[in-house]
């Protein structure tokens, strides 16, 4: 079987690297204008984060707040780039170790924010080869299978010797079912709850990468 993962929620928490850019955001918020808390501020943001529109926040807080010599721009490069502890899930660690350049990586978003976060979690080491889909066209995101069909020219296989797994029922495992592709979904980040029935939904669901080995054995 060829492994496939997705990374963000499959991989690592992706709550943990939201907290820290808002938290980089309000300490740039407060290097410029002293009579902004920081903790307030942070506070302030994370509840726009999770209650508002996630793309407008800074926008908005910048406008609501009249803060006037700090830009979008500044703070999106602070949220992305600026310093992070994020970690790669202790489970997935082993798994990795495990399947280690035996399989691939895809994943959606800003190509230069994910491959920040592919940096700080030191998984290139891992893959055979790590495709984002962004580097060919917003077209190409999940659930498009383009660069599944990429995975399975290299590896000259079949899409049912193929395994996803993943964490998003709204994108991450539609077509891959209708291609034959095995889907794996971990019950875990912002869609852990969500239901959806096949072929939205995994074929399979886990609650840990600790039950992947076992599973994949016997598809």
């Amino acid at each position: 079987m060829i492994v496939i993962f997705d990374l963000d929620d499959t991989l690592y928490e992706r709550k943990d690297f939201v907290l820290n850019g808002l938290k980089n955001v309000s300490y740039l918020i407060h290097h410029k204008n002293k009579n902004f808390n920081k903790s307030k501020v942070f506070n302030k943001l994370k509840k726009l984060y999770f209650n508002k529109n996630k793309k407008k926040i800074f926008n908005y807080f910048l406008k609501r707040e009249k803060i006037k010599n700090i830009n979008y721009t500044e703070c999106i490069n602070k949220y992305r780039y600026g310093k992070n502890k994020i970690r790669v899930y202790p489970d997935a660690i082993k798994l990795l170790k495990i399947y280690r350049k035996k399989c691939y990586l895809i994943t959606d978003g800003n190509k230069n924010m994910q491959r920040y976060k592919i940096r700080l979690l030191k998984i290139q080491k891992y893959f055979k080869k790590i495709l984002i889909t962004n580097n060919y066209g917003i077209k190409n995101q999940k659930p498009s299978l383009f660069c599944f069909n990429k995975i399975k020219n290299i590896e000259n296989c079949t899409y049912k010797e193929m395994v996803y797994v993943g964490d998003n029922p709204f994108k991450d495992f539609v077509n891959c079912n209708r291609a034959g592709i095995n889907t794996i979904r971990l019950l875990k980040g912002d869609f852990r709850k969500v239901k959806k029935k096949f072929p939205e939904d995994a074929k399979y669901k886990i609650k840990s990468l600790k039950e992947l080995s076992n599973l994949i054995n016997i598809i």
